[in-house]
């Protein structure tokens, strides 16, 4: 996907409506704004349209994560943890973990 930046325009147009501040309500920070989303990406494509704090971009990027998901769930693009189950059984079987010790073609016993 095509990732659409700001430009230092903009930066600054979005920085004086916001007085220099982060968008989030209780948040005081003005210093390291980043460009975001109000709508996820995903659901519409368009420029960031408002300025956060690093703090608040991570919060708000779980919970669009969370949200994106439950979209493609509900849509039939993704596998709800009943489907999951049903079709590769109760436990998802993963990749052994290797010892990180051991070597190829070395015996279980040190000398």
């Amino acid at each position: 996907m095509l990732r659409l930046y700001l430009t230092a325009r903009e930066y600054e147009a979005l920085l004086k409506k916001q007085n220099g501040l982060c968008c989030v309500e209780d948040c005081e920070e003005s210093d390291d704004l980043i460009g975001e989303h109000s709508t996820p990406n995903t659901w519409r494509r368009a420029k960031p349209d408002q300025l956060m704090c690093g703090a608040c971009h991570k919060v708000k990027t779980l919970l669009d994560i969370k949200a994106i998901w439950k979209v493609k769930r509900l849509n039939g693009e993704a596998l709800s943890q009943y489907e999951r189950r049903k079709r590769y059984g109760a436990q998802m079987r993963g990749a052994q973990f290797q010892n990180p010790h051991h070597k190829p073609g070395a015996g279980p016993w040190k000398r």
